[in-house]
This record gives structure tokens, sequence and C-alpha cells, in this order.
């Protein structure tokens, strides 16, 4: 009798069998927070309640097969799909500094293992001691599988298990939710403010993800919860302001009334056309809006070539007189951007193109693209000059499935796309990896100069990682440029690889000069995302943080990761136009790209439909990250910390403002989701 009530090894197995999938995803939980080096105690409970719960409803299901053998093989499987899973996610952290749904790293997948497969063995090799470490659940289940340990129930046990099993997850969700909900903040990112990344550094991986499917499928009920009145801006404090010889752009647009750039949309008509609640809020939403204003800028580009580039992987800190002296022409001597962003929008380059673009945020990760592709997109600034009868094309030196791009660029304005694979490979002379920006535009450049007017985007690759000792065929090509600078080798190659990108505009600059068409062409490049293959991990071969040492400071958030460069350029600003040429000191972004293009290509838009705005139009500068956190002339707010940093030591503000800001930043990101989940854009054209 005693030896049958003890707790045997033997008959622990049928504890084990019950508690061991939980005990994994919270083990697993935890070592994942360690290796991207997340704070453990933030939002610890919850995350355990959360996960345990999902954890045993994983069991409830084990417990349903009455073989033996079938429940050995679906924890086998199950624990190891759950291993490799936070694997792949830790080292997409460590890539990227985000973590990736799981629709995102399957778009990827096939890029990463081949033309970038160098950062995959990386990874691999680097992190060997981590993958070991979060494959010990599997391990270990493994070799409890070969004690022949009884995994079996009785039919008491089992309903008995079952039983307590599910009272177990009640209780767990329920109290992880009120937890959550007793908290604005957590409310937040768990619901009202729902993002992948904060999510899952918040929850859990496990809780993130299945946020993700429950509110793709079943919707998030806060993205309904438009504020359509907005109260107005709270009176704030000015921002001190430097004496500048150029004229303030607001002055320029108070010596004229102008009208709004809007269409005449129907909305009374489309909100009787639908039963779709969610579909009739964005309406009432929209039509909410008054739009942003025409200025002295309207039209100014009208006619003209464009010239549209995202450079892989560029940076502000590149542009330098002597080192690269037409970026820094272009940079100085057309539009100057001195509070310009490129956020990281949780996809890599994908998400980076789709942001240039579109106007609007990326809410869907990597398939943020290839969705809005699938539907409308007359609205981007391809199909409006090509509606006016532009020559058009896209080029990409890199792969031409890479990111769907054979499916999206025709989608976005662009007749013909070209790149490895479908032709651009007979343009070019010789083929590295990664390839030659100037290569690629000295390849292409007869297709369009003689072509005008024209509208050409250029998505480059020159730039890209990795960076250490040299190891780049760009890097090497320029070495002998940069070994004299003051930086580590690292960052000398990351300079030198983007020299290929100066080399490149140098060439394109004088094409168009030497056929004098310089004054009738725009060049507009800003980045996809800042150089985070020069951040510290083993995914690129990093032992230091290389960012901060081109950046010269120790990167703390969202802006100082994220400054870059845009620029917006054409010959006419330095001779016809020159005094038009100005500095933009208000903080912008890529989503500012399209609409600030609308208007200067004076093509007909409705400001009301984007995100971003027109820079030049006097509206409301805001600057938005997908997790919510913002960044306007007055200073940062960082959503999930509930902390604001004024930008200078005058400024101070109250709760009304950060509540007017977060409202807009809440209604232009659930209106985005709506823009892709619905197609709005479709939807929006039925009543023009």
């Amino acid at each position: 009798m005693f030896k049958e009530k003890t707790l045997s090894i033997k008959n622990f197995s049928e504890y084990v069998s019950v508690l061991y999938i939980p005990l994994s995803i919270i083990y697993l939980e935890l070592a994942l927070r360690i290796k991207c080096g997340i704070e453990i105690t933030d939002f610890l409970l919850p995350l355990i309640l959360l996960s345990g719960a999902f954890g045993l409803v994983l069991s409830i299901v084990s417990l349903v097969f009455k073989k033996e053998i079938i429940r050995k093989v679906f924890g086998a499987v199950f624990i190891f799909a759950l291993c490799l899973y936070f694997v792949v996610e830790a080292f997409v952290n460590g890539s990227y500094q985000v973590f990736m749904t799981i629709d995102s790293i399957a778009r990827g997948t096939g890029g990463v293992l081949t033309d970038f497969s160098d950062a995959f063995i990386k990874a691999i090799t680097g992190g060997f001691f981590a993958i070991l470490a979060m494959f010990l659940p599997f391990i270990v289940f493994i070799v409890l599988c070969t004690k022949k340990f009884d995994y079996s129930l009785s039919e008491n046990k089992k309903a008995s298990a079952l039983a307590i099993c599910a009272a177990v997850v009640l209780v767990f969700t329920v109290s992880g939710t009120k937890i959550i909900r007793s908290s604005e903040n957590m409310f937040g990112i768990y619901q009202s403010a729902y993002n992948f990344d904060n999510a899952a550094r918040s929850f859990g991986l496990i809780t993130g993800t299945r946020l993700d499917y429950q509110y793709e499928i079943f919707g998030n009920p806060s993205d309904d919860d438009f504020v359509i009145e907005e109260p107005e801006s709270p009176e704030t404090p000015a921002v001190p302001e430097e004496p500048s010889e150029d004229e303030p752009i607001n002055d320029k647009n108070e010596e004229k009334e102008y009208g709004f750039n809007v269409t005449d949309i129907d909305f009374e008509t489309a909100i009787a056309s639908t039963s779709d609640s969610s579909v009739i809020n964005v309406h009432k939403y929209i039509s909410s809006l008054s739009g942003t204003k025409q200025n002295d800028y309207t039209g100014l580009f009208k006619g003209k070539n464009l010239i549209l580039i995202a450079a892989e992987s560029f940076s502000k800190e590149i542009i330098d007189p002597e080192l690269t002296p037409t970026l820094y022409r272009l940079s100085k001597n057309g539009f100057t951007f001195n509070d310009y962003y490129q956020p990281t929008w949780g996809g890599s380059t994908s998400t980076g193109e789709f942001s240039i673009f579109s106007g609007i945020i990326p809410t869907s990760g990597v398939g943020s693209i290839l969705r809005l592709c699938e539907g409308n997109t007359n609205f981007t600034i391809g199909n409006k000059l090509l509606e006016e009868g532009y020559f058009s094309a896209s080029y990409h030196n890199g792969s031409y499935d890479y990111y769907s791009r054979n499916l999206t660029h025709t989608k976005l304005g662009y007749k013909t796309f070209e790149a490895f694979g479908n032709g651009l490979e007979n343009k070019m002379s010789d083929l590295y990896w990664p390839a030659s920006d100037l290569e690629l535009f000295e390849g292409t450049i007869s297709d369009y100069i003689n072509s005008e007017p024209f509208s050409v985007y250029y998505m480059t690759v020159s730039g890209h990682g990795f960076y250490t000792g040299f190891n780049h065929a760009m890097a090497a090509r320029n070495r002998e440029l940069v070994e004299h600078l003051d930086y580590s080798t690292t960052v000398q190659s990351y300079i030198a690889a983007n020299l290929e990108l100066e080399h490149a505009l140098s060439f394109l600059v004088s094409k168009l000069e030497e056929a004098g068409i310089a004054d009738d062409t725009v060049i507009v490049l800003t980045s996809d995302h800042y150089p985070y293959a020069l951040e510290k991990g083993e995914s690129w071969g990093n032992d230091e943080d290389y960012l901060a040492e081109l950046y010269g400071f120790a990167y703390t958030d969202n802006p100082g990761r994220d400054h870059n460069a845009l620029i917006i350029w054409s010959g006419c600003l330095e001779n016809e136009h020159a005094d038009m040429a100005t500095d933009v000191d208000e903080p912008t972004y890529s989503l500012d790209i399209l609409p600030t293009l609308c208007n200067l290509f004076g093509v007909t838009y409705d400001s009301r439909l984007l995100v971003g705005r027109d820079v030049f139009s006097g509206s409301e500068a805001i600057v938005i990250w997908p997790d919510y956190n913002w960044k306007t002339k007055l200073g940062y707010y960082n959503y999930t910390k509930r902390e604001f940093v004024p930008s200078s030591e005058e400024i101070s503000v109250d709760k009304s403002y950060i509540e007017y800001i977060n409202n807009i930043v809440k209604n232009k990101i659930a209106y985005s989701k709506a823009v892709i989940n619905h197609d709005y854009f479709g939807i929006i054209e039925n009543f023009k």
C-alpha cells in the first residue's frame, strides 16, 4: 500500500504528460526574454498565467488520444515545433530587433535561406548554445520517451485530469486577463493599441501569436473605436526657434488663401450602401477630417520626371561633403529635412518600401504590400503619373521574386519590373552579392532617359550587410576610400558598401545634366530601414554595437535608432526655383513622402485618405511608430512606458495634449488596418 501511494518516477510520468507542455512553454518564454535582453519582471505574472493556460489547453488535447504512442508522437511533434518557433523568433529578433508574425517569417523564409544564407549560417553557428538551450524541452521529452514511461491514464484519472486542466485554464485565463484589464498600459498593449512585437515582448510569444490570429480572424474590437471628433490641439508652449535665413514655410502659405487637397466623395451614399459596421466607422472617420491645404509648393514639379530610390540600409551618417559629394549636394541643395525618420515597421525591407509607396502604416508585416496590391492602388504616385502618360519602370538589383516584388511592383504604378531572374541580369556586366548600384543605374538608364516624362523606381542593394572584415563585394571594391576613416573595420566596410550608391548617384546626375534634363527631373531618396546589420549579435557576426559607433551615440529609443535622411532634389531647385529650396525642421517620416510628392507634382489626390502629410501644408507634424509611440515638434512619447520626453527643457505638456495625440495615432493605425483588410481605397473609389 505504501509503495502504491508513493509518487514514484514511473507514475510521475502520468503527471509529466499533463504538465510538460505548459512548463515547456513557460521555460521557453523566459529563455527567449533572456536571449533577447528583455526585462523578465515586466508583465511576468500575466505572461506565466496566459502561457500556462495555453499549454494546458494543448495538454487537454493530448489527453483525448487513447493510445500511448499517439500521445507521444503528438507531444514530440508539438514540442519540437514549439522549440523551433522560439529559436526562429530569437534569431529574427537578433537580426532585425523585432519579433515578426508567423506570416511575415513565412513570406521571407525563401529569401533568407538563399539570398542571405550567410546570415542564416552565422546565426546558427554563433548561437549554438542558445539553440541548444531552447531545444532542451524537446531533448528531455525524447529522453523520457526512451525510458518507456507509461503515458496512458485510466479513464477515471483521465476524466479527473481533464476537469482539473479545464478548471486551471479558466482560472489562469480569467486571472491573467483581469490583471491586464486593470492596467491601462497593459490593456493598451493587449488590445486597444495591439502590436505583435509589443505583445510578444510584454505577454510572451505564445500570447502574442494567439492574439495575432485571434484579431486576424475575428477582428480587434478596438480597431473600430475611432475618435470621430478629435478635440482641438490643446494650448502648448511654442518650440523655441533658432534664427534662420530661410523664409518659414507657413509664412509663405499665409500670403495666399489655398484650398484643400481633397476630392468629392459621397460619404452619405457610401455609408448607406453597406451594413459592415467596420467600414461604416471608417467612412465616418475619414469624412470627419478636413484634409491638408494646398500651398505655394503645389504643382512645383508638375510634368517633371521622377526617380524614386529606396536605398538599402542607408543612413544619414553616410552623407559627407568630401566622401559623398553627390549625396551631400542633393541633400543640401534641394529640400533639407533636418528631423526625418524611417521607422522600423516590423518587416525589414518590404515594410519600408510599403511605407514609401503607400503613405499608410504597414500593419500586416511583410504581407502588407502583397495584400495592398490585391486591391486598388490607384492612389500611389506611380499610378498617378502613369495616368498622365508617363513612361514607367521599376528596377531591383536582387532576386526578382523576393518579397513577391514580381507580383507587387507592376501594381504600384510601374509598367515593367526588372530584377535578377527576369531580365536585369542581361543589363549588368558582372553579378556580385551584393550587386553594384552603379552598374544597376548604368545598365538601365538608357531605358528611360529619352522617354520623358518618366517615372522610375529603384530598390538598391549595395548597402546590404554583412560588413565584417570587408567580406562584402561592394565594400571590398571601395575599401581604399575608407581605410583612413577613424572607425572600426566593420563601420568602414559599411561606409564603403554605401559608396557604391554615391557612385551610382554621381553617374545618374551627370547623365541627367548631359541630357539637359536635370532641371526637369526630381530625385527622391530615402532608406528602407536603418542599418540593423551593424547591431551587436551573432546573426551579423558582430561582437559590438557598431551602429552606435556609426551614430556617435548610444541610441535608447525609436527616434535615436530610426533617424535617417530624405532627399528631394531637382536641378530646378539650384536654378530657376532656388528660392523655393528650404529647410524642413518639423519631424517628418517615410509616410510623408507620398502626400508631399502628390502635392509637388500637382496630381489630384485626397489627403484625408493618407496617414502621412504633405510637409508643406502647415498641418501638424506627427511621426508614428507601429508600437503606438510617436513624436511631434514638442517631444517624443513612449506609449508602452507612458513616458513623454520633451524636445527641449523649455517645453512642458499636460495630459490633454498627450491624449489628443494618442487619439490621432490610434485612429491612423486603425485606419491603416482597414485599408489593408477591407481594400478601403477600392471601396471609396465607387463613391467619388
